[in-house]
């Protein structure tokens, strides 16, 4: 019998951990419970693949059947959420300046964090207006679009943003290195439709006690509400809020980054 190379074995076993994680990518706060087909069509995959996936899944808990034809997160999870939480838990000081912020300004106020080419909000405060900026807490967003993404670039080596650009051909290493530059001298980022057409953000950088950029304090809206005026408030609060953050500390999350 002749058994797989090292690198066969390992590709196709990192393939079948990302098919994994993108059939568990369908189930959010929206979508709860998923059929068959919508798992499927959400996928791409053949249906006998996402079949084998759903089986080996359900084994250990992490996949659950409501019903003999919907699916749903199991149970397993709850062992990951409560982990997840202790690990990256924003501490309370600094959720206390995130909601001082939002109150001064009454607008949705996060934290990101890099993760190799992505962002992730780590904490949010929700804004106080009816009409108002919210994003998904732990949702990979892109590092080329938004305030956050633009402070955070400034705390990234040349490798990442070499591997930014390759990943999307629409971007390019040296803008995003001149971006970067311009955005550590200011202190502070602006962008407006960036990521969103409609929304606006002002974003400044959460620093360690040695200097190193920690993470990204962003304040959202919609874009009619971020007027010259009022972005000038803003980004005076923003910056002076993200100094408090650093000064206070991060909590657990600050540990790992």
């Amino acid at each position: 019998m002749t058994l797989p190379s090292a690198a066969a074995a390992a590709d196709g076993g990192v393939r079948s951990v990302t098919r994994a994680f993108d059939l568990l990518r369908a189930f959010d706060a929206e979508h709860k419970v998923r059929s068959l087909r919508e798992l499927v069509e959400f996928t791409g995959l053949p249906k006998s693949t996402v079949v084998r996936l759903l089986s080996t899944l359900s084994n250990p808990g992490i996949i659950t059947s409501p019903s003999e034809s919907t699916y749903s997160i199991g149970p397993a999870f709850l062992r990951w959420v409560k982990l997840a939480e202790a690990m990256w838990e924003v501490g309370a000081e600094a959720r206390q300046v995130m909601t001082a912020l939002r109150d001064e300004c009454g607008e949705t106020v996060n934290i990101y964090i890099r993760q190799d080419l992505h962002r992730i909000c780590v904490a949010q405060v929700e804004g106080t207006t009816t009409v108002r900026s919210v994003v998904r807490v732990g949702e990979p967003y892109p590092m080329t679009g938004g305030a956050a993404a633009r402070v955070l670039l400034g705390g990234c080596p040349d490798t990442v943003l070499d591997a930014l650009s390759e990943q999307d051909a629409r971007v390019d290493a040296k803008d995003l290195r001149t971006g970067a530059a311009s955005t550590r001298e200011a202190g502070f980022a602006i962008t407006h439709g960036d990521r969103e057409l409609g929304a606006s953000a002002v974003a400044a950088p959460i620093t360690a006690a040695d200097g190193r950029l920690l993470a990204a304090l962003s304040m959202s809206g919609p874009t009619s509400r971020f007027t010259a005026d009022r972005v000038t408030q803003y980004v005076d609060a923003v910056t002076k809020a993200a100094r408090q953050i650093s000064a206070v500390g991060l909590g657990t999350v600050e540990a790992f980054l």
